[in-house]
């Protein structure tokens, strides 16, 4: 499973807040939180570590979410506007 979240704003943002992780913990779901575009101040960021499934197509890969390992994070738009005037 790649970690297609890691180097966006939000998911830099997230991953801080939620460290430490394990090496095995991908961000795997975002939303923003708020009916309409105009409402979106925040948005909700989950992980979970995953380990590597044993058999079939996926053998090798981490694809297998651990169990009890699901923890979110809250990410504001000021956050991510901070961090991309620092970049």
């Amino acid at each position: 499973m790649s970690d297609i979240f890691k180097d966006t704003p939000f998911g830099k943002i997230a991953l801080k807040k939620l460290s430490p992780v394990a090496g095995n913990f991908r961000l795997f779901k975002s939303k923003w939180l708020g009916d309409r575009p105009e409402e979106w101040e925040v948005m909700e960021v989950t992980g979970a570590q995953f380990r590597e499934a044993k058999s079939g197509i996926n053998k090798g890969k981490l694809s297998i979410m651990v169990s009890g390992t699901t923890r979110t994070a809250y990410v504001t738009v000021r956050e991510m506007e901070e961090l991309e005037a620092k970049a």
